[in-house]
């Protein structure tokens, strides 16, 4: 199977959860958790909360921001627990565990994939959304929707090792690779120093055109091919051009 799948936390601020959160991806025979600017995980509370999985949470990295932690995987999913208009589009918990499982399936080359959960009181910010290929929900009361942050990593890992279970070994089809997450700030840095030295983006004025262009280009992120080619005609642009032909 071409797949990694790795659960990291954003914010989490009680060192209880992360240990829930460890016992939960091993339960479901995953292994690899990121922290992004968490509390300390390797307290007494997480330890015990972690029930015996104590390898998922001392090999645990940390990461300053969320697009450090990311930077290597191809597919970024967050969780959301409510509507908030945003572009980036909305599945079922149960949809995208057989998205990642089918992808795992065709790719012949090593997908990682991240399950992004957010802080215990508001979740992922939209910034940290802007981030995500993909959003998640699971299906819940709509009058009391909130769940624990270890019960929905289970739940999200859960799914996700049914649906990998599910889906044929076998490759039927190949794909390329994807872009990674590091790519693709790369190429949303070379975008916009374009698109300021061409004038079309304002500095004093730039609205939300940078963001809406990040939401486009994750929900449809490119293979590294298409990658190439975009880097390509950036880098084609920013050369002067060359003098006209007398009568050209």
């Amino acid at each position: 199977m071409n797949m990694r799948l790795v659960f990291v936390l954003v914010g989490t601020t009680h060192s209880g959860n992360i240990g829930a959160a460890a016992r939960a991806i091993k339960n479901m025979g995953f292994s690899e958790m990121r922290l992004v600017d968490c509390c300390s995980h390797l307290t007494k509370d997480a330890l015990a909360r972690a029930s015996g999985a104590d390898g998922v949470l001392t090999e645990a990295k940390r990461f300053d921001t969320l697009d450090a932690a990311v930077a290597d995987c191809q597919s970024v999913i967050g969780t959301s627990a409510r509507d908030r208009h945003l572009a980036v589009p909305v599945m079922a918990c149960r949809d995208v565990a057989l998205e990642i499982a089918t992808d795992a399936n065709s790719s012949t080359s090593t997908t990682c994939v991240a399950l992004v959960f957010g802080r215990e009181r508001s979740g992922l910010s939209n910034e940290e959304m802007d981030r995500c290929t993909r959003l998640l929900r699971i299906p819940c009361n709509p009058e009391f929707s909130s769940l624990n942050l270890g019960a929905a990593v289970q739940v999200v890992a859960y799914e996700c090792a049914q649906a990998l279970q599910s889906v044929s070994l076998n490759p039927s089809s190949e794909r390329e690779a994807i872009a990674s997450g590091e790519a693709m700030l790369h190429f949303y840095d070379h975008l916009q120093r374009i698109m300021l030295a061409t004038g079309f983006l304002d500095p004093d004025n730039p609205k939300h055109l940078m963001r809406r262009i990040k939401r486009y280009f994750e929900r449809n992120r490119p293979y590294e091919s298409e990658m190439n080619i975009l880097r390509g005609i950036l880098s084609a642009t920013e050369k002067p051009f060359p003098p006209k032909k007398d009568g050209g």
